[in-house]
């Protein structure tokens, strides 16, 4: 009788440690899901690689991007590009270059590939997305989570996208976009992220 006793205890606690685990990793998950889904806005830098068939072109990056939809997208490297940036203010769009006399380009069309650079529209991607892949997985020696999610349309350069989020510090650390072949189209990899900050609304403001 104690032997029976005995062995049912063990399996109790082999089963509960086991629930225990599982439970811990599923939390883990839910902690970044909340994160992101409760974000009320981001600042990052970020370096963006686009790939294309003329090869590889390398941008360092300013991302300051508000859940409401205003964003401001400003580019920091090469030299030649250096200072241009992209503004929404929530109903129109408009492009600076400082280098022209003509600084200003309004209401430039609403891009698939812009919009899809923003952490924003992946959170809405993975919601609406059916059998989406969650992993883990190791990038710069760092244990990640990754998040995947299907664009939605029928542009055949953007098709998905995952998404690195550290599993310690719940922080970005890199988003791909892929094409309908599944080869790589953007990558950003992050160097500082920083959730809620305080914006200056003038960062979000058209200069007329």
């Amino acid at each position: 009788m104690k032997k029976a006793i005995s062995i049912c205890l063990s399996l109790f606690l082999l089963f509960g440690l086991a629930g225990c685990q599982k439970e811990e990793a599923l939390s883990e998950l839910e902690t970044i899901q909340k994160q992101l889904t409760e974000m009320e806005g981001y600042y990052c830098t970020a370096t963006l690689t686009r790939t294309s068939n003329k090869g590889e072109t390398v941008y360092g990056t300013k991302q300051y991007a508000k859940s409401t939809g205003e964003y401001r997208l400003e580019l920091t490297s090469p030299e030649n590009v250096a200072g241009n940036y992209t503004v929404f203010d929530g109903k129109r769009i408009c492009q600076y270059n400082p280098k022209l006399d003509n600084k200003l380009v309004k209401d430039v069309p609403e891009s698939q590939h812009r919009n899809e650079l923003f952490l924003g529209q992946f959170i809405k991607n993975y919601l609406k997305s059916e059998g989406v892949g969650v992993e883990a997985a190791a990038l710069d020696e760092s244990q990640c989570i990754v998040m995947e999610a299907v664009i939605p349309g029928s542009d055949s350069a953007l098709a998905s996208e995952k998404l690195w989020v550290d599993r310690e510090t719940f922080l970005p650390k890199r988003f791909v976009l892929y094409d309908t072949n599944g080869q790589e189209c953007y990558r950003l990899d992050f160097e500082e992220f920083v959730y809620n900050p305080d914006f200056e609304e003038e960062l979000f403001k058209i200069e007329e």
